[in-house]
């Protein structure tokens, strides 16, 4: 397979989803029974478009007001708690960060003394879910900080206890005697470049509420970027200005990562939504200020830990976010008041993060006798996104997973696409623990495994497991194969799934190019590039935009439909394979950057950006039309190997079965290959290679004008030799081919890191040599070309020797 660019699939994502389900405020009489199976449109698909009854087990006891939950997962390579040996530490198997643990919010402070005693208690407990059930002590925490129990198995993250106070780190803040955690509402954890976050109501629904950035070790953020704040937003007092439309004003009821900021400082943006029905953003650099206005979302009137550990259907105390990254920015928020899933599309005008109003996608009238949503009280993706490191997050979807909404008032859970389709639902029976009533949800970094939480009679909060579904019979059966392959973690997923040669039966075809992905980027090992498999893009006929030259009757099955270029296509162009070489890297870079760069560069060679419809920045292909790593997979699974997924639904080739199981692959097998990719970015040049002699012939023959060396990243500097810009590179190199806004001479600066293992160079793989590639360049390159081609032998060759060091 090779990743290639093509279109970019859109979602319809600004959504208002109802169903016809009411909510029945307290003290009413509710009517409602725990209807029927929903009906979807994919009743012929194994699991999906079915509601079954599944007895979930039961993974820990005692926990009182068990709310928020969420498996750790692993920190990126860009977190401060994956770089960092001494924060490190704590995510070693049986430390509260290990990557299995899950963060469990509860309303008790399990006996440790309250830091603050004028507001509620609240601990977020760290809880190792594998083996038999654990019950958690009432009193294990009496000492304080982060006690543990059970040998281990249950631990303390952090309490509202004086060990976990403002002061700790930052007490020049506004904040300085404010807690971690006090009556916690929600948990989002930047797994790509920070820490976890939690949203807090200390005094209820009309106190301020805070939502918190906490250390390892559970204590607010040590040497914060905002020293007003520290660890600790709440209230008006960490307000980002006095413009600031709205502060913390009311009780956090649940939090999400939205991105990093729009303002080019690389710095993480929270989302949180308050009792008062507002929805705030919170910058860690910058402070608060508001994004939906109060009433959007059901205020909460009331909010209480009796509340909290009630369960009675009716009774609501938060309400779950959570976001999706690309193609379109869109935030979910549960509104279970109103028995609906809110959506908002995410712009930004390079300062603040702007909300557009809500859109609706109305079930009412069409399915009323649908129980889609029941109270939903909170929404995780499918698949959270674990292979970004700028977006990586237990809130954060994985680009083309679909949503899973956690419904309060049946005990179910349903999974919709972004566009609102029913697609599965589950209810959930718990044996043994009468008057169970769902209250927090999460998944596991794989989708494999989806955590509940939840209330009981005898107010005993629990946590519960059952099985990720919906994603379909294929993907059921790929993940089965994955397991028994020893295929357990995020890379080793995506290592299988870049090499496995799918079959019929898993979705190849009915046209392809390859069985696999290492089938066209195999060269010299897996990952890099073909130096005898071609694309032919083309347009103006059905079946595009890459021509596919292998049928499934090569394979023993049917179909008449015709390989290659099609008669009708109006144009077409010839494309070498790209090695897939620190493409991961490129993600990292930020479009401020980019812009940065591009001004700095002499008019004469100055490139421009592939400016897509959405007005994102191409990065991706010969020709920057496709803007992230994982669109750039979604693409070539289906344009490669025929293979649908949950970003790019539809075949464009009719017949032969193309479309009948859409999607075959659902956000894993995209998002776990991007992490495996991120195992094969190449190292960064060594000093010797960036002071040899050819770095200054390099430089002076005009090359790092278009070829930059390097940007910067997360912690790191990401070396790629390219600006990612669209160049004018003559009329002998053009193919006539438009791409985005790409004209047909236009191509993107190609990247020359580990240039020496490439066996073809330029876009349709004309050139033998590296010093072939670069007597091409005309255009906006003709002048480095003819530097080059003045040069004396020692020059050239130092020029030469230095493009193979890197």
């Amino acid at each position: 397979m090779r990743l290639k660019n093509g279109s970019v699939f859109s979602i319809t994502a600004a959504i208002l989803v109802g169903a016809c389900s009411a909510y029945v405020p307290d003290g009413e009489e509710s009517t409602d029974t725990n209807a029927s199976a929903v009906r979807g449109d994919d009743d012929d698909q194994g699991e999906r478009g079915r509601d079954q009854r599944v007895h979930a087990q039961v993974i820990a006891t005692g926990i009182p007001g068990a709310g928020a939950v969420c498996q750790v997962a692993p920190f990126r390579r860009s977190s401060p708690i994956h770089d960092r040996a001494d924060f490190a530490a704590f995510t070693v198997p049986g430390a509260v960060l290990n990557k299995d643990r899950l963060l469990v919010a509860s309303t008790s402070n399990f006996g440790a003394p309250l830091g603050r005693p004028d507001q509620y208690a609240g601990t977020v407990l760290s809880i190792d879910p594998s083996g038999s059930s654990v019950a958690v002590p009432g009193g294990f925490a009496v000492a304080g900080d982060q006690a543990s129990a059970v040998g281990g198995r249950v631990q303390v993250y952090a309490s509202n206890n004086s060990s976990f106070l403002n002061s700790r780190y930052e007490p020049q803040a506004v904040t300085p005697n404010e807690v971690t955690v006090s009556l916690p509402t929600g948990i989002s954890i930047n797994n790509g470049n920070g820490r976890p976050w939690i949203s807090n109501a200390p005094t209820g629904a009309n106190g301020d509420g805070t939502i918190t950035v906490v250390d390892p070790n559970g204590a607010p953020l040590a040497g914060a970027p905002f020293p007003t704040a520290g660890g600790v937003f709440s209230g008006n007092v960490t307000n980002r200005n006095a413009q600031s439309t709205h502060g913390l004003t009311s009780g956090a009821i649940g939090t999400a990562i939205i991105t990093k900021s729009s303002d080019g400082g690389g710095k993480a943006v929270f989302a949180a939504v308050e009792a008062d029905g507002s929805i705030v953003q919170v910058h860690v650099a910058k402070g608060v200020d508001g994004l939906v206005p109060a009433g959007t979302i059901s205020p909460l009137s009331q909010l209480t830990p009796s509340r909290a550990n009630s369960n009675d259907k009716r009774v609501v105390a938060r309400a779950g976010l959570a976001f999706n990254w690309a193609p379109n920015r869109v935030l979910y928020v549960a509104d279970p008041q109103k028995n609906r899933v809110v959506a908002f599309d995410i712009t930004d005008d390079g300062t603040l993060f702007k909300a557009s109003a809500p859109r609706s996608l109305d079930r009412r009238g069409r399915d009323c006798d649908d129980d889609t949503f029941d109270i939903p009280i909170d929404v995780a993706p499918t698949v959270p996104e674990v292979a970004s490191e700028n977006f990586s997050s237990n809130t954060t979807l994985a680009v083309g997973a679909d949503l899973y909404v956690l419904n309060r008032g049946n005990n179910s859970i349903v999974r919709i696409t972004q566009d609102g389709r029913f697609v599965a639902k589950r209810s959930i029976v718990v044996d043994g623990y009468p008057g169970f009533r769902a209250n927090g949800l999460g998944v596991s970094p794989d989708g494999k495994t989806i955590w509940v939480t939840g209330q009981t009679s005898n107010t005993d909060g629990i946590v519960v497991k059952l099985d990720g579904f919906g994603s379909g019979p294929i993907m059921a059966d790929l993940m089965k194969k994955a397991a028994a392959a020893g295929a357990t973690s995020t890379e080793a997923l995506g290592d299988f799934f870049f090499t496995k040669n799918f079959s019929i039966a898993e979705g190849v075809g009915p046209l392809f190019n390859a069985t696999s992905c290492d089938g066209c980027h195999g060269e010299p090992f897996v990952g890099g590039m073909s130096s005898s498999i071609f694309d032919t893009f083309f347009s103006g006929a059905k079946g595009g935009p890459v021509t596919r030259s292998h049928s499934i009757t090569e394979l023993g099955g049917h179909c008449g439909l015709k390989t290659g270029l099609p008669a009708k296509a109006t144009s077409s162009s010839r494309r070498s394979t790209m090695t897939l070489r620190s493409t991961s890297l490129i993600d990292f870079v930020l479009p401020t950057e980019i812009l940065k760069n591009q001004a700095l560069q002499p008019a004469a060679v100055r490139g421009r950006p592939n400016i897509l419809p959405d007005g994102r920045i191409g990065r991706f292909g010969w020709k920057a039309n496709v803007a992230t790593l994982i669109e750039f997979m979604g693409d070539a699974f289906r344009n490669e190997q025929g293979l649908t997924n949950g970003l790019v639904r539809e075949d464009q080739i009719d017949g032969c079965g193309a479309n009948k199981q859409n999607p075959e692959l659902d956000a894993v097998p995209l998002v776990t290959t991007a992490a495996f990719l991120s195992t094969i970015d190449a190292p960064a040049p060594t000093a010797a290679c960036l002071t040899s002699p050819g770095a200054t012939v390099f430089k002076n023959t005009g090359c790092s004008s278009c070829h930059t060396a390097s940007f910067p990243g997360p912690g790191f500097t990401a070396y790629l030799y390219s600006d990612l810009l669209l160049h004018d590179m003559g009329p002998a190199l053009a193919d006539g081919f438009v791409q985005g806004s790409a004209t047909g001479s236009e191509f993107r600066t190609m990247t020359l890191v580990k240039l020496s293992e490439r066996s073809q160079f330029l876009h349709d793989g004309r050139a033998a040599t590296p010093a072939d590639a670069i007597r091409a360049h005309g255009g906006q390159g003709a002048a480095s070309a003819a530097a080059f081609g003045a040069l004396s032998s020692a020059d050239r060759d130092a020029l030469l020797s230095f493009l193979g060091c890197l």
